[in-house]
């Protein structure tokens, strides 16, 4: 019954792996994650959902901007590079995450969620840039 148990439990830990590395998986991550990322990569793009009156408190720097309530969102994610990597944010996780599901079913091959969204990146006293 033990050996069962731990049998279950660690296919459900690689399934859950491969799940993140396959291409088109949505990768939910915290501050830090999202942040090591950004660093470690040359070519990816930061996309950031919120609204403009969301913008004035800042963005995160390198970010471009798409209004998830923009009359232009869809049409601007489909003008997107499917093969290059993003990473979605937005005030509290919810858009980007939706925006993220979209985005693989898409076909975008690597999409990254910010799931505290922007509130978590302030509050863990990560870079803004402001205008």
């Amino acid at each position: 019954m033990k050996t069962s148990l731990v049998i279950l439990f660690l296919l459900a830990i690689s399934t859950c792996a491969l799940a993140q590395e396959t291409p088109g998986a949505v990768i939910g991550v915290d501050v830090e994650r999202f942040s090591q990322v950004m660093d470690s990569l040359q070519d990816e793009v930061v996309v950031d959902l919120r609204t403009p009156d969301e913008l004035k408190q800042g963005k995160i720097p390198g970010a471009i901007v798409i209004d998830y309530f923009g009359s232009d969102f869809e049409s601007s994610i489909k003008a997107l590079d499917k093969n290059k990597t993003y990473l979605l944010y937005c005030a509290g996780g919810g858009r980007s995450g939706e925006t993220s599901e979209l985005m693989s079913n898409m076909g975008f091959v690597k999409v990254y969620n910010l799931e505290p969204g922007f509130k978590g990146w302030v509050k863990m006293k990560k870079p803004v840039e402001k205008k």
